[in-house]
């Protein structure tokens, strides 16, 4: 009888074990699970990574909740970050970073490579498109492909570049690095977003302007007019018109009516437009950089000489010369004011 009992108390203890086990495996699987859930929150309606602008142009600098990220060119394009007014320039990862977007917790950008020694700790591969949180931690791989131009559309990345065996390919991928999905096997620049679309020029048969409804991956024809480099910015589109020798001008989704933006005789090289302002360079005999408001209205020439990389803040211009990649010049928006962007500079030495 003794033997029945203990055998029995035995079962009992065993099944408790079993059940202690099994809840705090399922305790287990629930945390990592609902960690993972958590791990890349949602962003509201209308958050897009940066604007159109600077990604054209490089994707050098994103503004993002009173923050800026940037490429340090003193750093050799280091990612670095600072407040609006250029204060508190600190470091957020050895990695070469281009085509920087920005929103809630996280920073993205495109990895050409790492300066340093330090790396970026589980990421070696030297082109990857990366996530990180704002302060440069939890850095991990979103797509391992070379990535030309990017942007990100509330939770979902849109990126045209390579693949491994150098095919163009155009696609999407969710911040968490799930959910990838081919869109298109030619060019689509995806950097003018507004709200849940995405409008670019055409690549293959024309250039007129498409939209592409990120929520079913429909495009739809919106204006039979050659366009390059469009910046959707309100109820206008600004671009370079192809026909007309690369003048900049501005189209109105109102009354379709357009306006030239360029002076007379410019061709204009790139273009930024965002913050009530316009900058762009022009090619030819005598190449200089012009700001004017975003109606065209008074223009003036800031710098005379060829200068690209323009990238925009709701602060500041900042812009480099052609040749010369070391050094970054800024220009408080909407003056004439060009210095040479010091505090990028003066914060090396301050940072281990």
């Amino acid at each position: 009888m003794a033997t029945s009992k203990e055998a029995a108390r035995k079962r009992q203890y065993i099944i408790i074990a079993i059940v202690v086990v099994l809840v705090l495996v399922f305790g287990v699987l629930v945390t990592i699970f609902s960690s993972r859930d958590s791990k890349v929150p949602p962003n509201p309606e209308g958050t897009i990574g940066s604007i159109a602008g600077n990604i054209h142009n490089g994707g050098l600098f994103a503004e993002s909740d009173g923050e800026v990220f940037f490429a340090n060119s003193y750093a050799d394009g280091s990612l670095y970050k600072m407040n609006l007014d250029e204060t508190e320039v600190t470091k957020v990862s050895d990695a070469q970073a281009v085509n920087i977007l920005a929103a809630g917790n996280y920073v993205y950008y495109f990895q050409k490579g790492v300066s340093g020694n330090q790396g970026l700790g589980g990421i070696r591969v030297p082109y990857d498109f990366v996530r990180s949180l704002k302060t440069g931690k939890e850095a991990s791989s979103v797509a391992r492909n070379v990535v030309v131009y990017g942007q990100l559309v509330k939770d979902t990345l849109f990126l045209m570049g390579y693949d491994k065996d150098d095919n163009l390919q155009f696609w999407r991928v969710e911040t968490d690095g799930s959910g990838t999905q081919l869109l298109a096997d030619y060019t689509i620049n995806p950097a003018a977003a507004a709200g849940s679309v995405i409008y670019y020029n055409g690549t293959t048969n024309d250039h007129y302007l498409y939209s592409l409804n990120t929520q079913n991956n429909v495009s739809t024809l919106v204006v039979q007019e050659d366009m390059w480099y469009p910046i959707v910015d309100g109820s206008y589109v600004y671009y370079l018109s192809l026909k007309d020798d690369y003048q900049l001008r501005r189209y109105s989704f109102t009354d379709g009516s357009i306006l030239i933006l360029s002076a007379e005789g410019d061709r204009v090289e790139s273009f930024n437009e965002g913050y009530g302002y316009i900058y762009y360079q022009t090619m030819g005999d005598d190449p200089h950089l012009v700001m004017e408001r975003s109606d065209g209205t008074d223009r003036v020439t800031i710098a005379n000489g060829i200068y690209n990389s323009l990238n925009l803040t709701s602060r500041y211009l900042y812009f480099k010369e052609y040749g010369s990649d070391r050094k970054t010049y800024h220009s408080p928006l909407g003056t004439g004011s060009v210095s040479e962007f010091t505090a990028a500079q003066s914060a090396i030495p301050l940072v281990k």
